[in-house]
């Protein structure tokens, strides 16, 4: 996300100078790191500072290197707003309440209550992300990309794979090796648009932290669309504006919904190509780190471009 973020920068015209706290902190330590981010931020004297999770740095950094300078921070992750007593969570906001706006890609309210200036701000795709032809070795009805830590998200994999072809890519799927199609690994560059474009599907399943959501998706459900893929993804109340269902990508209600739209939709090629042309597009023109720069340097709340056209419409 950070060099996403980076890259749309530099190509709005801006220069930028990047701190890497984590590397820092393992090359030199901690307290030496601190020194490090000060100077860096001295000698480049920026006009807007962009906060990452600032995992290394010490309240007393961040707050001295954003002292007069505009800034936000941007929180990609699953909905921690019920997790602050886990350690690096409670760093998390505590950088947050330091900023001018911590933007986050939902359960805007709920950071609010625990003192955050929270505002909303989707995730989003990386630009560099292109589709690459399809590998007849790696077709499939449908494919999952992502991290296996969530039981639930299992349960639903297995289920659907009882009735379709499934293949999952990602790590930590170890304790349903035997139940799933499963890579053995992360799948990135090539290999993940190979894994979105050779699947008739490329799905989306929240996990179970982010129950009762209304806007908030991975940024899964950008990069396979850019990568390629027909995205079809859990309809939410809210979610369900940014994109147009059977124009863009495909929404289902629950696993049983999920199996259904799949089969309907599986012996109709043309239909699918149609949808995952349009999604690309759509996602390409207004669901990128570039197209979010605006709002990041803006400060201000994202505004949906979908907001005045209505389903069908």
């Amino acid at each position: 996300m950070e060099v996403a973020v980076q890259h749309a920068l530099v190509r709005a015209g801006h220069q930028v100078e990047v701190f890497d706290d984590r590397r820092s902190a393992r090359m030199v330590g901690h307290r030496l790191t601190q020194r490090r981010a000060l100077r860096a931020a001295k000698r480049f004297r920026p006009d807007f500072v962009f906060l990452s999770k600032c995992h290394r740095l010490a309240l007393e950094t961040v707050a001295a290197i954003i002292a007069g300078v505009p800034n936000a921070m941007w929180f990609h992750d699953a909905p921690y707003h019920t997790e602050l007593h886990r350690p690096e969570i409670a760093h998390y906001a505590a950088v947050g309440r330091l900023s001018e706006v911590f933007f986050v890609t939902g359960f805007v309210e709920e950071w609010r209550a625990h003192g955050l200036p929270a505002a909303f701000l989707p995730s989003a795709g990386a630009l560099e992300i292109t589709p690459v032809p399809a590998d007849p070795a790696w077709r499939t009805d449908a494919s999952f990309i992502g991290a296996g830590y969530d039981t639930s998200r299992a349960e639903f994999l297995m289920r659907l794979a009882k009735v379709h072809g499934v293949r999952v890519y990602g790590p930590g799927w170890e304790p349903w090796r035997d139940q799933l199609a499963w890579n053995g690994g992360e799948v990135a560059g090539d290999a993940f648009s190979r894994a979105c474009t050779s699947a008739a599907f490329s799905l989306g399943i929240l996990p179970k932290i982010a129950a009762g959501t209304t806007t908030y998706a991975s940024d899964r459900m950008w990069m396979v669309m850019l990568a390629g893929g027909l995205y079809l993804g859990p309809r939410t109340p809210g979610l369900d504006a940014f994109l147009l269902d059977e124009e863009h990508c495909v929404w289902y209600d629950d696993i049983d919904d999920c199996i259904a739209r799949m089969g309907r939709l599986l012996p109709d090629i043309e239909r699918r190509a149609a949808i995952r042309a349009s999604g690309e597009a759509f996602v390409r023109a207004h669901h990128t780190y570039d197209a979010r720069v605006p709002f990041l340097l803006g400060r201000r709340g994202w505004e949906n471009p979908l907001a005045a056209r209505k389903p069908g419409g």
